[in-house]
């Protein structure tokens, strides 16, 4: 199977941030960059998009209207 992929990027708890960030707001991927890059100022829009993904939140769910 091999190891658990991690992040070359980000940190742990730079990861538990985004995540955090996601899931308590469910903000679109450019609308999180642009938030956590006063914090993450080196974070890139593509490991973000592969921190959402190893973390299983790369989608929202689909809203009531569809």
């Amino acid at each position: 199977m091999g190891p658990e992929p991690t992040s070359t990027v980000l940190t742990a708890e730079q990861q538990a941030i985004a995540v955090a960030l996601r899931r308590h707001t469910l903000l679109a991927l450019d609308d999180c960059l642009y938030a956590l890059q006063a914090t993450i100022p080196h974070l890139s829009r593509s490991a973000l998009h592969r921190c959402f993904q190893r973390h299983g939140i790369s989608r929202l769910p689909l809203g009531e209207d569809g």
